[in-house]
């Protein structure tokens, strides 16, 4: 794998791998670590290639586990520890591991495994190494690199498998949007979320710097401000939602990160609001959109954001396809759209990984050979149209519900939110009475204290929107926040805005 073979290669140096707080590893320290932690699984498991569950948030200890695993011939599954215990316990369930790593010093569940807790670990990771773990036990073409496990519609966590060939190809097309050797890269993203493969794996091949961001940081954010000041950060990588979070603080600007290149942004819709804000703070600093799936390994488009694309009232593109991913939309009776259509985007490249782990049916619905490329294909169930070679998304298929007999996109009314003034944020529930949606409600995200009554709020609110939407599709009710609820990959966490309403009753 290249990610290990330029470990290898940077170990020689002086650089620096990993900060985190108070604690740095440099390369050296990161290969030696890593080297040492697959020794001790090839010794302890031999030739057993059952994946190792590494349980924690991020701990120093995190990244050297990690790339061991690969060392040794084994998947790594990342649980991290602000999920729930119980949700903790199916997925390690659902893969069987020999070994589980517990970082977090909270208890799990008897699994079965061997448990390695933060104490234990220590001591293989600085035992004396007897020499360096041969090539060959590396993980490779069609073997799996890692496992990720995402949100089912049934509840229950699917996991993906991604292959370390589904990697090289990533890396292959992301690489040239980081182009230059060094620099440090922003380390936030939760290893249990694909986007953190950009740092992990990209940034480590391009001798960067991790600088860590923990969960405690984001919820002190006088300190978050404080570490990055001192960062000498090059690239940010993130969602949105967590740079949203950053820019209602006026220190967060090039006086702060100015050493800043680059905002790299996935996993989320990139508003125009936000790029507006950061191209106002950071004018030297690209800004750039991707996009992609876990199940086509991390992302498979990207665009750096222009003030056309910041003036065009369309959403912000999500980009062009990488190199080797072909993109292909589709219809409902599956004929490909004409540009400027809508259609249903199809993924067909060697990102594409095996399908889901122990759901050959699901796997059947959504994965594909692709005759036509000979490569495999992924129904991405998200809508888009495509124009002049850019891609916009529209919103997940998914996403759609019927309310008063039309046919709504919550993802739309959220974009055109976002545009009325001092909204920086908008995330749109429904209200169910049975199988049926009822009326919307928007939580809001303010730029600023607006001094207004919530009737008063309301309707300005109404009023503005009213130039941008239908009257169906504006919400009854605007709750304001003073922060979105995230989940563990740093998305606006829908469900706990669904229970913030069920728990508030009728509205």
């Amino acid at each position: 794998m290249l990610v290990l073979e330029h470990l290898r290669a940077y170990a020689k140096t002086n650089r620096t791998a990993l900060v985190n707080r108070e604690e740095r590893l440099s390369f050296s320290q990161l290969d030696a670590f890593s080297e040492a932690f697959a020794a001790w699984l090839l010794g302890r498991f031999g030739d057993d290639r059952s994946p190792v569950v590494i349980y924690g948030h991020k701990e120093t200890a995190f990244l050297p586990c990690l790339l061991g695993a690969l060392k040794a011939g084994r998947a790594y599954v990342p649980v991290d520890s602000v999920i729930p215990p119980g949700r903790a316990a199916e997925i390690i369930a659902e893969v069987s591991p020999r070994v589980v790593v517990n970082l977090s010093g909270l208890a799990l569940p008897d699994a079965g495994a061997q448990l390695l807790d933060a104490a234990a670990l220590e001591g293989i990771l600085r035992a004396p190494l007897q020499g360096r773990v041969p090539v060959e036990h590396w993980v490779s073409g069609g073997a799996t690199a890692y496992i990720l496990f995402t949100s089912g519609s049934t509840g229950r966590p699917k996991g993906v498998p991604i292959t370390a060939n589904n990697l090289e190809n990533f890396h292959r097309g992301f690489a040239p949007w980081l182009p230059e050797e060094g620099g440090v890269i922003l380390n936030q993203v939760s290893y249990s979320f694909d986007v953190s493969c950009c740092s992990v794996y990209t940034g480590l091949s391009r001798g960067m710097t991790l600088f860590t961001v923990d969960g405690a940081m984001t919820e002190d954010m006088g300190e978050l401000y404080t570490r990055l000041g001192r960062s000498g950060l090059t690239t940010w990588v993130s969602t949105p939602s967590f740079a949203e979070l950053c820019v209602r603080s006026r220190s967060f600007e090039a006086g702060l990160l100015p050493a800043l290149r680059r905002f790299v942004f996935c996993g989320e819709v990139l508003t125009h609001k936000l790029c507006d804000q950061l191209a106002e703070r950071f004018p030297e600093a690209q800004i750039i959109n991707t996009y992609g799936p876990t199940e086509a390994t991390v992302l498979v488009t990207a665009v750096a954001v222009t003030e056309e694309m910041r003036r065009d009232p369309r959403p912000i593109p999500i980009g062009r396809p990488l190199a080797e991913v072909g993109l292909r939309l589709t219809d409902s009776d599956g004929a490909v759209t004409a540009d400027g259509a809508e259609g249903e985007l199809l993924i067909l490249s060697d990102s594409v990984g095996p399908g889901y782990l122990g759901r050959p049916e699901l796997t059947a619905e959504r994965f594909f050979p692709d005759e036509a490329t000979g490569k495999r294909g992924y129904r991405t169930g998200d809508l888009c149209f495509r124009e002049n070679g850019l891609y916009y998304y529209q919103g997940r298929a998914d996403n759609q519900l019927k309310l008063s007999g039309h046919r709504i996109e919550l993802e739309d009314i959220e974009s055109n939110l976002a545009r009325v003034e001092n909204i920086a944020r908008a995330a749109v529930i429904p209200v169910w009475e049975g199988q049926q949606a009822r009326y919307l409600v928007a939580f809001l995200a303010l730029e600023r204290e607006d001094g207004l009554t919530p009737l008063k709020r309301s309707v300005n609110i109404k009023r503005q929107a009213a130039e941008l939407l239908p009257a169906y599709m504006i919400p009854r009710k605007f709750i304001v926040v003073e922060a979105f609820p995230l989940n563990t990959n740093g998305k606006v966490d829908r469900q706990a805005l669904a229970r913030q309403l069920q728990k508030d009753g009728p509205q």
